[in-house]
């Protein structure tokens, strides 16, 4: 199945002919149009002959069987053969298991099932080719664990309260609650597949785990996890490990990543809502969102892709995190983003593709972390049957930007002004006045001189902005990119911070734009023009406060381009496809602008009354405010008149000809 949108791999196919020496060797052969994405006919199929199938009848320490294919030996029902059984009843300390041939397929329908095992899994597929549990339709099932299992000598399996060796494939349009408190909740180290039905989970560890891959087509659930919400971690094959989502509806609680894959994370529909101590979508190599609702408050990153990230389409509320949508090469061609980030809200940083360790050391610990969250965020409520002693991590704080709480023993980032997640750049404390100091220049920075690079940039990192609807709002950078940024179409407007130790755009190496429209704010002491572009661009200094409209006019009093900043600031950057090379436009700061939405865009309409400044568009930046440079590129001066590290006082006119603030 063809991958849905974004840029052409050029990493090759991928073979799953082995496994790989390296994670690394994975991530040179992985190609997202070699993934199985599909579904079988049979995983959406949940009919059955109930006539004709063998029925299982638990009874409190025991159990019946109604045909062939299935034993009974104690608390222990085993199926061998392929078949079709209906289970029903209750085991009080059990396990319902199946151990048929490796070509079998099995269906499990639980129509009114609770199973508990106190020393190992509820349901166990210990052999199977694939394994079908279905839930009948109106029918409400349970299946619970014990805190410490009996495990043979010499084996760290099994780890979840439904585990299976085999493909294991949910679907059905009844209820399932599964509580785990030893480690997992649901766990395949095949592939994970949900078509249907309604899912409460609780889990110590992950709720939903397909080591192979997880898709979901379909179903609606409510995941609460000490762990990741959902999770695969195959990291030997380019074509396993990855998360694929297709719809259904997600009440996600983690006290690590709400979804995490090893390679690819893929999402295409739903509607999720996520709250999560640390990364909110998680993927170690590439990442796709083409399409769903999504809302989010995560401890650190709501969307992290190591090398790759798209966004195609989708609606997406980040109402708080550390930083919003990161990775090597970032691709915005499509859908409607809104995201609050106590750091950087879009950023592009180098790959790390070391080998991740958890992966195994997650598989073969005996030892469940203790999980110490706090309250559910307004509005949201644990469901019965949680783990005594785990609570779900808080939801974040809105604007002020608060992680959740952390599990028992991790230390938090102090994302508003100590120490960030390691390898994220330090804001304050130590070393920050080296930024802030005269408008909060780097030592290599110069007033003096047109646009320009630090020469220190990373020629692998990229942000480029093709297309959809974008809001920003960043105590950190808005748009930072380790590399080059690259606008050509969409709308894209920032609210950077109000510190001089950041800026709403920033970059290392380049930026153009060549269609679209941008209106960033920000603080002045860290600000950056875009280098070039075959598209006009123009850029003042100017100040304005929070709740104030900023809307750029043409000549026949027309709004280019509005929106209303959530800060104060001391700065405007702006591009239109409406600017022309040399044109001259006004700059507007607390008008009362009409036919604008609820962000204060439009690009239409017009404005009365606020402030104006003349502004000149063009397609180099020369003077004033350009690009960051080594050796002359274009840093605005600072406010006062200090000439320290090369910087020049007096505050900075409007840039290519306009008037200064």
């Amino acid at each position: 199945m063809a991958v849905d949108g974004g840029e052409a791999d050029s990493s090759g196919s991928a073979s799953d002919s082995g496994e790989a020496a390296s994670f690394a060797e994975v991530a040179a052969a992985f190609d997202a149009s070699a993934l199985d994405l599909d579904y079988s006919k049979r995983d959406a199929d949940a009919s059955y002959d109930d006539a004709s199938a063998v029925h299982i009848v638990l009874g409190g320490g025991s159990a019946s069987v109604e045909g062939d294919g299935a034993t009974v030996d104690g608390s222990t029902v085993t199926i061998s053969t392929e078949g079709v059984y209906v289970v029903s009843g209750s085991l009080d300390d059990g396990q319902l298991a199946v151990e048929a041939p490796e070509d079998a397929k099995v269906q499990i329908v639980l129509a009114g099932a609770t199973i508990h095992n106190e020393d190992g899994p509820a349901v166990y597929v210990k052999q199977a080719d694939k394994c079908f549990i279905t839930l009948a339709d109106g029918t409400q099932n349970a299946l619970t664990d014990g805190a410490e299992y009996v495990l043979e000598d010499g084996s760290d399996e099994p780890y979840a309260t439904l585990f299976s060796r085999a493909d294991l494939t949910l679907n059905g349009t009844g209820a399932l609650t599964v509580t785990s408190a030893y480690r997992h909740a649901v766990c395949s180290k095949d592939d994970l597949v949900i078509t249907g039905g309604t899912y409460v989970v609780n889990a110590v560890e992950d709720a939903l785990r397909g080591r192979d891959c997880v898709k979901i087509a379909d179903g609606d659930f409510t995941l609460i996890a000490g762990g990741d919400g959902i999770k695969s971690n195959k990291d030997t094959k380019a074509t396993k490990g990855f998360v694929s989502i297709d719809g259904g509806t997600f009440v996600i609680e983690a006290g690590d990543d709400g979804i995490q894959a090893q390679t690819y994370l893929r999402i295409a529909g739903g509607d999720i809502s996520i709250a999560a101590v640390d990364d909110a979508l998680h993927s170690n190599l590439e990442g796709l969102l083409a399409g769903g609702a999504l809302d989010i408050e995560a401890g650190d990153d709501a969307f992290h892709a190591e090398t790759k990230l798209v966004i195609d389409d989708g609606t997406v509320n980040v109402k708080a995190c550390y930083e919003g949508y990161e990775a090597e090469k970032l691709y915005i061609n499509g859908g409607d983003t809104r995201i609050v980030a106590s750091d950087d809200a879009v950023n592009a940083a180098a790959a790390d593709l070391g080998d991740d360790d958890a992966d195994e050391a997650a598989d073969v610990s005996a030892e469940a972390p203790g999980f110490e969250g706090g309250a559910l965020p307004d509005g949201m409520e644990a469901p019965e049957g949680a783990p005594d002693g785990m609570t779900p991590p808080d939801g974040v704080n809105g604007m002020d930007g608060e992680a959740p709480e952390l599990p028992e023993g991790v230390e938090t980032p102090d994302v508003m002004g100590g120490t960030p997640p390691s390898g994220a750049p330090q804001r304050n404390g130590e070393g920050a006045n080296e930024r802030e100091l005269n408008g909060g220049a780097p030592d290599n920075v110069f007033a003096e001189g047109g646009a320009g690079d630090m020469g220190m940039g990373d020629e692998n990192c990229l942000i480029q902005i093709n297309g959809g609807y974008t809001v920003l709002d960043a105590q950190g950078d808005g748009v930072d990119s380790n590399g080059s940024v690259e606008i050509t179409g969409g709308v894209l407007l920032v609210c950077g911070p109000t510190s001089n130790g950041d800026g709403a755009f920033d970059y290392d190496l380049t930026a153009t734009v060549t269609g679209g429209t941008v209106l960033m704010v920000g603080s002045n002491g860290m600000a950056q023009n875009f280098t070039s572009g075959e598209q006009p661009f123009a850029f003042a200094t100017v100040s304005g406060s929070a709740g104030q409209n900023v809307a750029v006019v043409d000549s026949d009093g027309t709004v280019v381009a509005s929106f209303t900043a959530a800060k104060q600031f001391g700065m405007v950057l702006a591009t239109s496809p409406a600017f022309v090379e040399g044109g001259t436009y006004s700059l507007v700061i607390g008008g009362t602008v009409t036919g604008a939405n609820a962000d204060g865009y439009t690009d239409s309409g017009t404005v009365e009354g606020g402030s104006t400044t003349e502004i000149a568009a063009s397609t180099t930046a020369s003077g004033g405010m350009g690009g960051l440079g080594a050796g002359g590129g274009g840093m605005p001066a600072g406010q006062g008149g200090d000439v320290q590290r090369g910087m020049r006082g007096g505050a900075g006119s409007g840039f290519g000809g306009g008037a200064a603030a």
